[in-house]
């Protein structure tokens, strides 16, 4: 295994393992003392230790808040002067803002601890193989950076043992044995790694039964952007389990079936082979049911390449291999794979309001005419009584409820009602037709697109739309947002949301991305000094 295999895969495991199982590393951790000359050296360690107390602190936050939530939730319940739901859902919001801090903390302590790897590796490349003097040196300089190396990997006992054979370290080739360390590696911390994606699923399910729940189109806004963020990280998650469980089996069946057919145990190579193909049946049985195949295939993997491990261990006559692994078949506690899959359809906040006669003068200083409203999603119908050059009085229109006035090229248009369907407004243009309205139209917006369907030919009339199928927002890398770039945003993106996510800050969502890159571009231009980034939601 070549170094820099060797740091990315301790990265990728140092990211996923608990803030416990990182403490016992720690406490592992050899020490160098010609390294502590070393000011880089000794910076990245003080750095990890901080690091080390800062995740501690947020996961007791973390558990804190989730005893308050729940705490909360059964106390509120019966309060009916209260808000239930935007109570709880500040508390959620707070979680999943810890949440996103941890995850950064363990991104950054992967950075700090590959940093110290590499120095301390290259510390025992120089000193500990220089001095060997002949073969045997050099073998026991080698076993002592391999003991060196075990010492963090958090794991049972009886896989150190087995790979410790020398059977295995003799017929395997340097570099196969080197790739089978770093499955090994890869293999301690795939509990942490699924337990992460359930964690992450479970906090999908909760914003995705608040997305059902919410009443405004703002509140529902923020949680459809929180549920594709963290659906990304679930899929991030996802594609790590997938990579490093089929790497896991790939050399771990190919390192000890290389040696057992060696020994001439097609017995055992032939009994595995077919333990593996009933669980690769069951795990082809399974794809496409539950939420992720990745999971589904670790855990209905984990029981067989752990008993075929026992096997290994038993036909090498290594008795403490045996029962430490025998032991950890025993507890074995595979994560929940069943989980149905989750997915939110974006909710369409649309007024419908049929037409009513009422009072001519219904409108007025204290009650205005409204503006008309487009929205960006869905299909709404009203009927347009009339475009005139200027400003109309309220008696023209009958008294006719609900109205609305729109600006249209140098033009004043008024729209009356709000329709889900064409048949509905066809009734509604008749209706004030009889009322005497001369030349009523009905018009159609879709995804945030007038058309006039009246002025239509036949042709044109039945002709769908291509629904938009994305939207963007502005992710503003920066602990808080000042007032000089509030006010950027308010002028660049009007009526755009600002919301918190994880240490970062987002604006929309936007239908359009032209309109999200004229934010972008104003935001670079005055405030240079922060990282503006696009990204684009699937709908």
């Amino acid at each position: 295994m070549t170094t820099k295999r060797f740091i990315y895969s301790l990265i990728a495991t140092l990211l996923v393992l608990s803030a416990a199982a990182t403490a016992i590393a720690d406490s592992q951790e050899p020490r160098f003392l010609d390294l502590e000359e070393n000011s880089e050296y000794m910076e990245l360690k003080r750095r990890n230790d901080a690091l080390i107390e800062r995740e501690d602190s947020i996961k007791g936050l973390i558990d804190i808040a989730r005893e308050e939530f729940s705490f909360q939730r059964d106390s509120l319940v019966a309060d009916t002067t209260i808000n239930v739901n935007e109570a709880l859902d500040r508390f959620a919001s707070h979680i999943i803002e810890l949440e996103q801090m941890l995850f950064d903390i363990r991104q950054e302590r992967g950075d700090v601890i590959t940093a110290i790897n590499n120095i301390e590796q290259q510390y025992i490349l120089e000193h500990m193989y220089a001095e060997a003097a002949d073969s045997e040196s050099i073998e026991e300089a080698r076993l002592e950076s391999d003991t060196i190396r075990e010492e963090v990997v958090i794991e049972p006992a009886g896989y150190r043992e087995l790979m410790r054979n020398d059977i295995i370290t003799e017929l395997l080739s340097e570099a196969d044995y080197a790739e089978l360390r770093t499955a090994q590696e890869e293999d301690a911390s795939m509990d942490s790694l699924a337990n992460s994606y359930v964690d992450t699923y479970n906090t999908l399910t909760s914003i995705a039964g608040k997305y059902k729940a919410a009443t405004t189109e703002e509140e529902a806004e923020e949680l459809f952007v929180q549920f594709h963020t963290l659906q990304n990280k679930a899929k991030s998650i996802n594609s790590e389990i997938d990579r490093r469980w089929n790497h896991i089996l790939d050399t771990k069946y190919y390192a000890y079936g290389y040696v057992l057919e060696h020994r001439l145990r097609y017995d055992l190579l032939d009994s595995s082979s077919a333990e593996f193909s009933n669980m690769q049946q069951q795990c082809s049985a399974n794809d496409g049911i539950h939420a992720s195949d990745a999971l589904m295939h670790y855990a209905i993997g984990r029981p067989t390449l752990l008993d075929f491990e026992i096997d290994v261990a038993r036909e090498f006559e290594i008795r403490e291999a045996l029962d430490s692994l025998r032991s950890h078949r025993d507890s074995l506690n595979i994560v929940d794979y069943k989980l149905k899959p989750i997915s939110i359809e974006r909710r369409l906040f649309i007024d419908y309001n049929p037409i009513t006669i009422g009072r001519t003068n219904y409108y007025n200083s204290s009650n205005p005419l409204p503006k008309l409203k487009v929205y960006e999603r869905g299909t709404i119908y009203r009927i347009l009584l009339g475009t005139f050059r200027n400003k109309q009085p309220m008696t023209l229109f009958k008294g006719v409820q609900p109205l609305y006035i729109a600006e249209e090229d140098g033009s004043y248009a008024y729209y009356a009602g709000g329709f889900a369907s064409r048949s509905e407004a066809d009734e509604a243009q008749l209706f004030l037709k009889e009322k005497g309205f001369k030349q009523p139209e009905v018009c159609r917006w879709k995804e945030g697109v007038m058309v006039n369907l009246d002025a239509m030919s036949d042709d044109d009339t039945d002709a769908e739309l291509t629904p938009v199928g994305s939207r963007y927002i502005v992710v503003i890398e920066c602990d808080s947002i000042s007032q000089e770039m509030r006010a950027a945003i308010t002028t660049s993106a009007p009526e755009k949301r600002i919301s918190r996510i994880g240490e970062n800050f987002a604006v929309g969502t936007f239908a359009e991305r032209s309109e999200a890159d004229i934010l972008i571009s104003t935001l670079m231009e005055r405030h240079p000094e922060v990282v503006v980034e696009l990204k684009e939601l699937d709908l």
